[in-house]
């Protein structure tokens, strides 16, 4: 089909406009990744600016992932508390948004209202320091596991998907003699493949990211996410002393520390997030559709 003169200058606009956008994007992410390799003598010539490296150096990752260190540490706590917690956070998520999206539950209604009603209004901060802390959870190895476990907003996409299931699956599943529970983990799970990529990924986004519950409920090292320690890094521009006493007498400097920790949390979430990127879509729209 041919175009006309107009078409082709507004498809041309937008693949203009749309690459500079790309660009901007690109350029602090490519930055980065420039100054987590460049030896800091190389980038002391160049005052700061180094887009092109012309020497690679590995150092600084080496000295972030060295066996024993803080970062090192912090590294394998994010990875636990991700993985334990998007799988908590999908059964939690999974079995609220199946049991409302059964018309027949009793006070179904009162009870959507009470979880919409948590999405507006909140309990604040300090209420839900205080019982962290009478729970005794505070700095312990779970509790940045629990504060997200639940998302209203994730449990009434996968409820909206769990509707859009026809009844006569679930009616026929009954009538063999199966429980819900074997419904929901033989026929609605199996189906809804989409819509729980998408809702992991949230999660798992959330729980990777998290350095504010940590600031919080963690107050020891050693149980501390990577976010966390990154957070550290960054904001006070100089590396904690646990990292200091590891490095001995001289340290790395400390601009090719920031950007290689950058590098470290953010890489797992960008090489991930490609292979979910189709699931994500997918799951989002449907579920946001059928409600």
């Amino acid at each position: 089909m041919k175009l006309t003169r107009g078409e082709s200058i507004f498809i041309a606009t937008n693949y203009f406009v749309l690459s500079l956008i790309t660009l901007i994007i690109m350029i602090p992410f490519w930055y980065v990744l420039c100054v987590s390799v460049t030896p800091y003598s190389i980038f002391s010539e160049k005052n700061g600016l180094v887009l092109f490296p012309t020497s690679l150096s590995f150092d600084y990752f080496a000295y972030l992932l060295k066996k024993g260190s803080l970062i090192y540490n912090a590294y394998g706590v994010t990875i636990r508390n991700t993985a334990a917690g998007v799988l908590f956070a999908l059964l939690l998520t999974a079995a609220a948004a199946y049991s409302l999206a059964e018309k027949k539950l009793p006070g179904r209604r009162i009870i959507m209202l009470i979880f919409v009603f948590t999405m507006l209004f909140k309990g604040g901060l300090i209420p839900t320091y205080i019982t962290i802390k009478n729970l005794g959870l505070l700095n312990t190895d779970y509790v940045l596991i629990l504060v997200m476990a639940f998302s209203a907003f994730n449990m009434i996409i996968m409820k909206s998907f769990f509707e859009g299931i026809p009844d006569s699956l679930k009616e026929s599943a009954a009538i063999d003699g199966a429980s819900e529970i074997r419904t929901l983990r033989s026929i609605v799970l199996p189906m809804s493949m989409p819509v729980i990529a998408s809702i992991g990924l949230l999660y798992m986004v959330t729980y990777w990211n998290d350095f504010f519950n940590a600031l919080l409920y963690v107050t020891d090292w050693h149980k501390a996410p990577v976010q966390l320690v990154l957070r550290t890094i960054i904001a006070s521009s100089s590396l904690p002393p646990e990292l200091l006493e590891a490095a001995g007498k001289t340290p790395p400097p400390t601009i090719g520390i920031q950007m290689a920790a950058i590098v470290i949390v953010a890489l797992p979430m960008m090489v991930l997030y490609p292979f979910i990127q189709k699931y994500f879509e997918q799951g989002m729209l449907i579920g946001s559709v059928k409600g």
